[in-house]
């Protein structure tokens, strides 16, 4: 899902537009809200949204250097400001600092703020699809001996390539006996079971964040033949990719193309 924040410090406002939006439609969930800048600029750094709907002029921090501030920390965020007619200043303020967009609170119209989440949400998707999740966890990364660093370096850069230990080895300079050890030792993990580990992390997080067919996310996670890709998901998490993707999202399956 989407992650979505709104910051208003006006209550009704806030509370109203989480309430009122079909937010499942648009693979969406809002997963905080605040009532000023630092409020939101904390629940930012909690929750990493991928969306943040935020007023302009509010006690503490304003939305524009929140929106200064969150695009420093996160560029790909989309932004999208909320305003009075006499913030049409800080409006354009905010566009020039990277938010999506602005729609005036009195002239607010569901259709056009819906237009926004739907472009977004379009967006977000083309983005993975053009860069598709590195699941790497840094926990305990630079504890590592930098061989090991390097293999995994090597390894999430491209998830759709097929890694032999014997490959990984020679390219870090170790041969493969020692490199089975040492990365056992250093990750806590076999290569084998590290590597399928990231694949099926990647797998579940383009399910729930994508439209892809189940052909398109294998041919992201190195695994080509669909049927194999759908077996061996259910023997790992239980569900079939279908199962998993409607218990993520939420949502009615007929929304999105079939796995097949």
């Amino acid at each position: 899902m989407i992650k979505v924040i709104v910051v208003d410090d006006e209550y009704i406002v806030r509370k109203g537009l989480i309430a009122t939006i079909n937010w499942g439609k648009y693979n969406m969930e809002v997963v905080a809200d605040a009532a000023n800048g630092v409020k939101g600029w904390e629940q930012f750094l909690e929750h990493t949204p991928e969306v943040v709907i935020t007023d302009i002029v509010m006690p503490e921090m304003n939305g524009i250097e929140l929106a200064r501030k969150i695009k420093q920390e996160a560029p790909h965020t989309k932004i999208l400001l909320l305003s009075c007619h006499r913030d049409f200043e800080y409006a354009q303020e905010g566009i020039k600092l990277g938010a999506s967009g602005y729609i005036v609170k009195t002239a607010f119209q569901d259709d056009e703020f819906e237009e926004y989440l739907a472009a977004f949400a379009k967006e977000i998707e083309r983005e993975k699809a053009e860069n598709p999740p590195h699941i790497y966890q840094k926990v305990g990364h630079d504890a590592w001996p930098e061989p090991i660093q390097k293999a995994v370096q090597l390894i999430t850069k491209d998830l759709s390539k097929s890694h032999s230990s014997a490959d990984i080895a020679y390219e870090v300079g170790l041969s493969r006996s020692h490199f089975s050890t040492l990365f056992k030792k250093s990750v806590g993990k076999s290569f084998s079971d590290f590597t399928e580990k990231l694949k099926l992390t990647a797998a579940c997080e383009l399910l729930e964040s994508t439209s892809f067919t189940l052909q398109e996310i294998g041919e992201k996670i190195g695994i080509q033949d669909g049927k194999y890709l759908s077996k061996w998901f259910k023997k790992c998490t239980g569900e079939t990719p279908s199962e998993y993707r409607q218990t993520k999202r939420r949502v009615e399956s007929n929304n999105f193309p079939p796995l097949a």
